[in-house]
């Protein structure tokens, strides 16, 4: 154990005095190819913040009470220059989404498709909201358990990682559906509607990816059991979604408010559509890091018991 602590140290020494460590080889054991993609993404994203410009001031402070009740935050007058908002419950930045159409779900040209649930390709409008830019993380879910609101449902030996401090901003896990709603009530919001969650993640044209028609990579987003593990939320910032949100095409999949069933496409409301009234499974949205890379695809659906949690399910908020 001494001998590899002692050339962890060196590795890292060498990271941070001579610049990134070497480029992984075939013959790396799969803990150095971890670490050094962990090690890369974090002097990555140093080297983006110290040439980031400063963010403006948030126009929201929190309240005495610490609960966001009440008035819809003002749409952006500019989107391409909006101030960002942030809820004032939990410090998370969020991306505003205008009303208008878009169009949900796979067009018959897409070979990746699930031709039982994805289709048929269909316009959506959808009243204005905000929805949170990242996956909610340890940290932050942390604070609603401490406040009492929250409760975990898993053990230390579970999942070590919620209370490692070193994970404090990785998405959280092992949340189930009514819990992840909890969560979202205590910041004064709601789980976004599966239609909500797919514009916020692909526009208005529909677009194949998040990010666009690119095919999936890691450059775009954690998928693909490439790095075997969350990474902090934000890391890929190249995976940007059309309205500004992250990590929409992997991570960890996310819980959304709607019922699941399978041809639900075929009868979908096309205004502000919520899902069928009832269930046996509610939907998931998104990639997971070990999802194979088509699940990056922003029309993907996945489906799973509501309470039942799990290594690879989280969540984002929608507001009001």
């Amino acid at each position: 154990m001494k001998k590899f602590l002692f050339i962890l140290l060196i590795f890292l020494l060498n990271g941070c005095i001579f610049g990134p460590p070497p480029a992984p080889t075939p013959d790396m054991s799969a803990l150095a190819t971890q670490m050094w993609v962990q090690i890369a993404v974090e002097q990555t994203l140093q080297a983006l913040q110290a040439t980031a410009t400063p963010e403006p001031t948030p126009t929201l402070e929190p309240t005495p009470t610490m609960a966001w009740i009440s008035t819809p935050l003002p749409a952006p007058a500019d989107l391409a220059n909006y101030t960002p908002a942030f809820n004032p419950v939990t410090g998370m930045e969020l991306v505003y989404v205008p009303a208008g159409e878009f169009l949900m779900g796979s067009a018959d040209t897409d070979t990746n498709r699930d031709i039982y649930s994805e289709e048929p390709q269909h316009k959506v409008y959808l009243d204005a909201y905000w929805i949170s830019k990242t996956q909610v993380t340890n940290a932050m879910f942390n604070e609603c358990v401490s406040s009492g609101i929250c409760k975990y449902s898993v053990s230390k030996t579970t999942n070590p990682n919620y209370l490692d401090p070193l994970f404090n901003n990785h998405p959280v896990v092992y949340i189930s559906w009514s819990m992840a709603q909890t969560y979202c009530t205590w910041t004064g919001g709601r789980l976004p509607t599966e239609a909500e969650w797919e514009k916020a993640a692909r526009g208005p044209e529909g677009q194949r990816f998040p990010w666009g028609s690119e095919l999936a990579r890691i450059k775009f987003a954690n998928a693909g059991d490439e790095i075997g593990n969350t990474t902090p939320v934000g890391s890929f910032p190249y995976g940007k979604s059309f309205y500004g949100a992250l990590d929409m095409g992997g991570n960890v999949r996310e819980w959304v408010s709607d019922w699941y069933a399978p041809e639900y496409f075929k009868i979908s409301p096309q205004i502000n559509p919520q899902g069928p009234e009832e269930g046996e499974k509610k939907v998931l949205k998104g990639a997971c890091y070990q999802d194979p890379w088509r699940y990056s695809r922003a029309a993907n659906r996945l489906s799973h018991e509501p309470e039942s949690p799990g290594a690879v399910r989280g969540f984002r908020c929608a507001y009001p």
